[in-house]
């Protein structure tokens, strides 16, 4: 089973070692996909390893333990992740006028549409 990761907040990963002529640095953006396949495998001295893709790069192998930290980080965000935070901050924006606060509304509003942009159900899809 196939999952997305959304890049919140960009990052680089570092495959291979440095000796080594398949070395590379990748670069995630903001509203990257990584696409996480297939089950991880163990790799002796070097830990845990799961295949993964960029967007619709060619696929590679990254570091279990290093997804887990980015997830922990708030860096990696699932569609869960989003929904939650755009329901908070729609909640948030929405007391903020309540209250008349324009430092919290404004706050909220930019945190919102930072979630709603990435979330593939609140894309705005143009029409031509």
């Amino acid at each position: 089973m196939e999952s997305i990761l959304f890049v919140l907040t960009p990052f680089q990963y570092e495959k291979g070692n440095r000796e080594c002529s398949c070395y590379q640095t990748i670069r995630f953006l903001y509203g990257d996909l990584l696409h996480v396949m297939g089950d991880p495998f163990y790799v002796e001295n070097l830990g845990w390893y799961i295949g993964v893709y960029r967007n619709d790069d060619s696929p590679f192998y990254m570091s279990a333990h290093f997804i887990d930290d980015l997830y922990e980080k708030g860096v990696l965000y699932t569609k869960m992740d989003l929904t939650l935070a755009i329901n908070f901050h729609q909640y948030k924006l929405d007391q903020s006028l309540d209250d008349k606060n324009k430092q919290h509304f404004i706050s909220h509003k930019t945190k919102l549409d930072q979630f709603t942009a990435l979330h593939p159900e609140y894309t705005i899809v143009e029409k031509r």
